[in-house]
């Protein structure tokens, strides 16, 4: 009995950190970098790369690449009307 009580615990461990999530990056755009309470969502990616070029392209769009920034984050959840992400890159 004690070493299926062993076992579940291991594998519940496991599961829960199970490596192969789906990572997913999600662009926001800042048209002026010194105002970044003012934001636009770019949309999701599989990668931080496709994040960056549809990111970079909106800035583009609204005529915001140089005086504009923007992030891509990791698994980003709404958290207590924010976005927390694992983890925020350019």
């Amino acid at each position: 009995m004690i070493q299926l009580i062993i076992i579940y615990l291991i594998v519940a461990y496991l599961v829960s950190w199970w490596p192969f999530e789906e990572q997913i990056w999600q662009g926001y755009v800042y048209p002026n970098s010194n105002n970044i309470l003012i934001d636009k969502y770019v949309g999701s990616y599989k990668t931080l790369e496709e994040c960056r070029a549809a990111s970079v392209a909106m800035l583009d769009n609204l005529n915001s690449r140089e005086k504009g920034d923007y992030e891509c984050g990791l698994n980003c959840k709404p958290k207590d009307g924010l976005n927390i992400c694992d983890k925020t890159e350019r």
